[in-house]
């Protein structure tokens, strides 16, 4: 993929180590990196432009769409990924009317203006480092929140580890405050140092100047002041204590220093394992929705210097594990592939749920069948409105460049099937290969299981499902095969170890006993919720499905798919209805899911 990371850095900033991070891990994994900006203060490896990217002259700015429009066709840059207000902007403008993608990330709070709030000049998607941003932005600019993605500040594990560091007793406690000391983060900096006057310390300052700051003659003598150093664990761990916000508290935690989160916007105070996780949705202190300046806990902070701290290993861990570099840039990576397909199909692609298909009607509390008859007919309605079927397969190989969007269906469905009943392998299939259609079927991983035993307390009747080795028979079917899970467990009602085990055992299960990729997978009982969406991810697959909620288009949401019940009684008027583009609209108005 070529990869244009877009900035407008006039001094070093945590978007940039954020984009330099991200881009020197795209380049291991093979991609085309370049990165344009004002300047440049953080090494990196990609290929690197100076660019005026933010302007305040109206005809400067024009130039500059005309010239970055240029660059992308020549380049054949297939995603923008911008990292300020300035670039997002001159992104939106450059890339318009093209198949280039925009993703931005947003590290703090943006500034209220009329143009953001009459469209959004961020792109296909937003990455918000925080829960507090992401907050910001739908309620402040009412974007759309699925638009909005989570994902955290990636920490590269090759600089930055767990390392143990005894304190010898009595010892002069070692204190660094990083960042900047201009903005917001000088009236923190000038706070801190104040608070800690008559405190017996050595303190340092990382990334500022003491005189940009309001303090003592004197007491400034007695202040270190580090400068043009790259941050790292080795650099960390030279102190006892580290006060910061964002990135700089993620790296210290990981290098195992305490840390105390004091940022833009609040005094979040010593991060322990009680706390972390609330923490994180400030990003240690920079973004809160009720504070603009930051005010340091006096009495908080004297406490916290002075606390006993034993939690320094599990810490690292959970920081580690909360902001894994490998994780992350997957993530970001699939957000790429998600707006490149959107440029290039932004209609929502209708996903049909069927289950059982019986030669006749069941007495079936819940409707969940359509019998071999009415199945057919629903196949000539699709073929007669010129629909042509896609598997979760198909999907992915539009999405990742293995096929040309010149050979996307014009109207694209998929049809699903759940559990693997027997009738679907003598009924549908055939009449799925009859009219030349193909569909996904969610398979369980436990091949005994002969019948839905589950469906009992549902009052459903039993019904055979297709166990032992005549589940081989799948492959020859017009049937591409997804996991279920295990047992038809609810994944909600697991912990996050059990749903992590249920989600990647049942997909080495099946991989295992049919020697092909298993990239779907089917939440039981249409049941999920964005915890568990997350772990889909994080096991390997590419999508998961649900039913009656998720994004508005497939790729909005990929991993919890909004899928249309179908029921015995279809009419070609409510086929019509719930294969018509317009449908997930209508259906999230109406139930506002």
């Amino acid at each position: 993929m070529n990869i244009l990371h877009l900035l407008s850095q006039n001094h070093l900033t945590g978007a940039e180590v954020y984009a330099v991070t991200l881009a020197h891990h795209q380049l291991v994994q093979g991609h085309n990196v370049y990165h344009l900006s004002n300047g440049f203060h953080y090494p990196s490896k990609a290929i690197k432009l100076e660019f005026e990217v933010e302007t305040k002259s109206k005809i400067t700015f024009i130039k500059n769409i005309l010239w970055l429009r240029n660059f992308i066709n020549k380049q054949n840059i297939q995603v923008i990924h911008t990292h300020s207000r300035a670039a997002a902007k001159l992104a939106y403008w450059a890339i318009l009317f093209t198949k280039t993608a925009q993703v931005s990330t947003v590290h703090g709070v943006q500034h209220p203006s009329f143009s953001k709030k009459l469209h959004n000049q961020y792109g296909k998607f937003i990455i918000a480092v925080c829960e507090n941003i992401k907050n910001h932005l739908i309620f402040d600019f009412a974007y759309n929140k699925n638009q909005i993605k989570i994902i955290r500040n990636p920490i590269n594990s090759t600089d930055y580890y767990f390392l143990k560091n005894e304190r010898p007793l009595n010892k002069t406690l070692k204190i660094a405050i990083v960042g900047r000391t201009t903005g917001p983060k000088k009236q923190r900096t000038e706070q801190v140092l104040n608070a800690l006057k008559n405190t017996p310390a050595e303190i340092s300052i990382i990334g500022g100047n003491l005189s940009d700051l309001n303090i003592d003659v004197e007491y400034k003598s007695q202040i270190k002041e580090l400068n043009n150093i790259t941050l790292n664990t080795s650099v960390y761990s030279q102190f006892d204590l580290i006060i910061g916000s964002g990135r700089v508290c993620i790296e210290s935690m990981i290098s195992g220093v305490i840390t105390i989160a004091f940022g833009e916007a609040q005094y979040v105070g010593l991060i322990t394992k009680s706390n972390f996780f609330d923490a994180i949705k400030s990003n240690f202190g920079d973004i809160h929705p009720e504070s603009k300046d930051p005010v340091i806990n006096l009495s908080q902070f004297i406490n916290d210097i002075q606390t006993e701290f034993n939690e320094h290993h599990s810490l690292s861990v959970l920081a580690q594990n909360e902001f894994s570099l490998d994780l992350i840039a997957n993530k970001i990576l699939r957000l790429y592939e998600s707006a490149c397909f959107l440029k290039n199909y932004s209609s929502w692609i209708p996903v049909l749920m069927y289950h059982k298909i019986p030669d006749h009607e069941i007495n079936s509390k819940h409707k969940i069948f359509v019998t071999k008859y009415n199945f057919e007919k629903h196949l000539k309605f699709f073929k007669n409105c010129g629909f042509k079927t896609l598997t979760f397969s198909d999907l992915q190989k539009y999405r990742t460049g293995q096929k040309p969007f010149s050979e996307f269906p014009k109207k694209p469905l998929i049809l699903t099937f759940d559990d693997g009943y027997t009738d679907n392998l003598s009924n549908a299939s055939p009449l799925l290969k009859k009219y030349q259609f193909n569909a996904q079927l969610f398979l369980l991983a436990d091949s005994k299981i002969k019948q839905n035993n589950w469906d009992l307390s549902a009052s459903e009747p039993t019904h055979d499902i297709v166990s032992g080795l005549e589940r081989q028979r799948w492959k020859d079917s017009q049937f591409e095969i997804g996991s279920h899970g295990f047992s038809h467990k609810k994944i909600t009602e697991l912990s996050s170890e059990e749903a992590l085990t249920e989600l990647t055992e049942s997909k080495k299960h099946l991989e295992n006993e049919f020697g092909i990729p298993i990239n779907t997978y089917a939440f039981t009982y249409g049941i999920t919720n964005e915890a568990a969406a997350d772990l889909a991810q994080k096991a390997g697959y590419d999508y998961a499905v649900n039913t009656d909620t998720g994004g508005l288009l497939i790729e909005e949401d990929p991993y919890r798919i909004f899928r249309v019940n179908i029921f015995p009684d279809e009419s070609c008027l409510s086929l019509f209805k719930k294969t018509s583009k317009w449908y997930r609209k209508y259906y999230y108005l109406k139930r506002k899911r």
